[in-house]
């Protein structure tokens, strides 16, 4: 796999000035000549900007003289198929379909080119299926767009995909669901010729395209040499990929992590399934882990782990625990091991015995922990410590969000490990 920045600016000057500033591990550049303002493009002078290779693209409007891109070095030059047959293997020839899923298997049959790039729009998990499967042409790239194709975005080129297209930063998105340079590098470190998956592992939730466990979970895999693969998939249905893993489907993951608002539903589907549920997720009554082990579904609830992992290095005796998802589930289980007496609000007071969230200025406990989500603006009460289960923006946690992923993810990853030794 190629791993690919893609540049689309609205000068060749500006252009060249974002691929002077790249920064960071990266194969080749796409330059997108259709978001040039009208004018024609030096390539030669784009060229010159770098010692990568450079792939020049014309998606829909604008136009890429193919033989100026090709006479200046230009080592791919990448057009939309319009039926016929492309007349150099520097040809990428491109498919997009924004609204669903095109049939794969006419398409790869009619674009006859070295390089095939195909961009659709999964919708379920069938989808995203769908695609991985019909990697199996040399010189295909098959993408999933939008926070529903991030399953199969980041495992394609685990399955042979050639290109993997990303954006500088997340401020520079060129489609939908597109992966940043950083986010791309921590999914697929340095030796990207070697990538393979043997096994699948995911986080399911909505939103999940945000989450920072494939980052963690897929440096394990590399730094233990393993061929396993940790991907995203965010949807409505939590049964959608909850079936197909527990079927052993091909390309359903062997491992899930739960994510909100699906924990508590974990836990009812594990039941179902006859799985060994183990303590804290019984306790909690929340699943944040499936995975096969011994040929049997093993529930598990690595957030109290987490958790206890942080409040250890507290010195806490009253907590008031903010929300009543799984999330506090799993926090109420660990403070009552720890012997801490906890208090539960919310925003509304018919779950856990809680009270109203406007009670919460009057708190008065050393220890706060916000399991409410980002975009839910609350003023908290002072503290000692604050624990915050989201991540992203500015906090003012002495543990945030990121630093439970991590604790919980000790645990999590041993789980994996250990279905990773299962024979098969």
């Amino acid at each position: 796999m190629q791993l690919v920045v893609t540049i689309h600016e609205k000068t060749p000057e500006i252009a060249i000035e974002v691929i002077h500033g790249l920064a960071g591990d990266h194969d080749a550049i796409e330059v997108r000549a259709d978001t040039f303002e009208g004018r024609a493009v030096d390539w030669r002078a784009i060229r010159s900007a770098t010692a990568k290779p450079i792939i020049a693209t014309n998606r829909g409007r604008g136009h890429v003289d193919i033989d100026a891109a090709i006479e200046a070095n230009i080592d791919f030059v990448d057009v939309e198929w319009r039926g016929d047959a492309a007349d150099s293997d520097r040809v990428v020839l491109s498919h997009h379909d924004y609204d669903g899923m095109p049939d794969l298997d006419v398409l790869l049959r009619r674009m006859r080119a070295t390089h095939v790039k195909i961009a659709a729009t999964p919708h379920n998990f069938a989808d995203n299926t769908r695609l991985l499967a019909a990697l199996e042409k040399k010189g295909t790239t098959l993408i999933g767009m939008g926070a529903r194709g991030l399953y199969s975005r980041i495992l394609a080129p685990f399955f042979g995909s050639e290109f993997q297209f990303v954006s500088v930063d997340e401020h520079h998105s060129a489609a939908p669901g597109q992966l940043t340079l950083t986010q791309a590098l921590a999914i697929y470190g340095p030796n990207r010729a070697a990538l393979r998956a043997e096994k699948i592992f995911a986080i399911v939730g909505n939103p999940a395209s945000h989450s920072g466990s494939p980052a963690i979970h897929n440096a394990i895999f590399r730094e233990r040499g393993i061929a396993a693969a940790y991907s995203i998939f965010e949807t409505d249905d939590f049964l959608d990929i909850a079936a197909p893993f527990a079927r052993g489907e091909r390309f359903a993951p062997d491992g899930l992590s739960v994510t909100a608002p699906f924990k508590e539903d974990a836990l009812t589907f594990a039941e179902s399934q006859g799985a060994d549920i183990r303590d804290n997720a019984r306790e909690a009554g929340a699943v944040n882990t499936l995975v096969r082990i011994g040929g049997r579904i093993v529930a598990d609830n690595t957030d109290v782990d987490g958790f206890e992992a942080l409040i250890k290095k507290t010195n806490a005796r009253a907590a008031a625990v903010i929300g009543a998802g799984g999330t506090a589930r799993a926090a109420l289980v660990a403070l009552r091991r720890a012997g801490i007496e906890s208090t539960v609000f919310n925003r509304t007071a018919d779950k856990l015995g809680a009270l109203q969230l406007d009670r919460l200025p009057a708190f008065r406990g050393d220890l706060v922990i916000n399991t409410l989500p980002r975009n839910v603006a609350i003023a908290l009460p002072n503290a000692i410590t604050i624990i915050e289960a989201a991540y992203g923006g500015e906090s003012r946690a002495t543990f945030n969000g990121l630093d439970l992923l991590r604790a919980q993810a000790v645990r999590q990853s041993e789980l994996f490990l250990e279905a990773l030794n299962e024979p098969g």
